[in-house]
């Protein structure tokens, strides 16, 4: 191809190729105010699942600190009662599967001694 026959398509050309640029322009000014806007309803999502995420761990700060004094009997307050028989049975059976693991471990301590002074 010639230089001459590339100058002429590119006169022939040009009209077009501007206004496809100028489309494609708005185009993107469009698509980018799109994009922003989905990120900031992205980014409004995020923060609102952060603030229950926060509710959640002071209703579970809550429920501790008010089981501790409830246990303790710091607290009365009639309609945490049903929830004591619960706490001290719980309580009871995690002490009683820890003493287990206990024995377990000196059991297994013992054996390995055992092992060592029959060798």
């Amino acid at each position: 191809m010639k230089k001459t026959d590339f100058n002429k398509m590119m006169k022939k050309y040009q009209p077009v190729a501007k206004k496809a640029g100028d489309q494609l322009t708005k185009a993107m000014k469009s698509a980018e105010e799109d994009i922003s806007k989905m990120y900031r309803i992205a980014q409004a999502h995020v923060e609102i699942q952060m603030k229950n995420l926060q509710k959640e761990k002071l209703y579970h700060e809550i429920g501790k600190y008010v089981a501790g004094k409830l246990m303790k009997e710091d607290l009365n307050v009639s309609g945490l009662e049903r929830f004591k028989k619960r706490l001290v049975q719980i309580d009871s059976e995690g002490e009683k599967m820890k003493k287990k693991l206990s024995r377990i471990s000196k059991v297994r301590r013992r054996k390995k001694a055992a092992d060592k002074k029959g060798k």
